[in-house]
């Protein structure tokens, strides 16, 4: 992770939904609140300096309701991450079953290192938009812990629980990026590195549970049988499904 301070993100004028992620057609959606981050960095920031949970979630209630626009407008802001996660799954479930219209290029590293398969999929899907920074981190985590302990490379081994444990654990990544790259210098108010650590390690466990809990029911038993706009429209279901639980959060 580490990114924490790396980048101010998202300011007040910014739009809730910009141009690149608006991959539905709907545009920017509404004028943003005035001062729409300011609840959700100073409650991010109380919790980083004291480790209470509490604060936590209020800091992301705040988020889902004010600083994204709330459950209805937030998630759209996932647009083109989703749309890359959706072609990392069509490639991967076209190249596990021998599919002739599996990217040769890709096709031919079945048995190279896995590094090498991984920089080649990060690589091909990456789309070059505002969001892709945050995308090749988000595939780069995913498939490393996915793929973890495996030294060469067999895309026959993409199991169907691989391919739904890959698209959890990288939409989970793309939710916590976008709350650490919108969080200012909240991650700042920690005492020490390891605090600061320890809460974005906490962040990022939540995350997982929360969007492992509304995308594995819409994953499970047909992975394998879905194309790659359906895949899209899981992510995108489960993260509203994520910021509808957040704004139930208390403010």
């Amino acid at each position: 992770m580490g990114t924490s301070t790396s980048s101010k993100g998202a300011n007040n004028r910014s739009p809730l939904v910009p141009p690149w992620a608006a991959v539905d057609g709907a545009g920017p959606g509404p004028t943003p609140e005035e001062n729409r981050f300011k609840s959700f960095r100073t409650r991010l920031g109380k919790y980083v300096a004291s480790g209470d949970g509490k604060q936590l979630r209020k800091a992301l209630g705040n988020y889902a309701r004010s600083s994204t626009g709330g459950a209805t407008v937030g998630p759209r802001r996932f647009g083109a991450m989703a749309q890359t996660g959706a072609g990392l799954f069509g490639t991967l479930n076209q190249l596990r079953t021998n599919s002739p219209n599996a990217p040769v290029n890709l096709a031919a590293l079945a048995g190279r290192p896995t590094r090498e398969v991984i920089d080649a999929l990060v690589d091909a899907l990456v789309p070059e938009n505002g969001d892709a920074d945050r995308i090749r981190a988000a595939l780069n985590e995913a498939l490393s812990s996915c793929l973890q302990g495996v030294q060469v490379f067999d895309f026959a081994s993409i199991t169907d629980e691989v391919l739904v444990n890959l698209m959890v654990a990288y939409t989970a990544l793309c939710i916590f990026q976008a709350i650490v790259m919108d969080s200012d210098k909240a991650f700042t108010k920690g005492a020490t590195p390891e605090a600061v650590e320890r809460a974005e390690q906490d962040l990022m466990q939540l995350v997982e549970v929360i969007t492992d809990k509304y995308m594995q029911p819409l994953l499970q038993n047909q992975v394998g049988n879905l194309t790659t706009d359906q895949m899209q429209a899981v992510q995108l279901a489960a993260i509203k499904e994520v910021w509808k639980e957040w704004e139930d959060f208390e403010p």
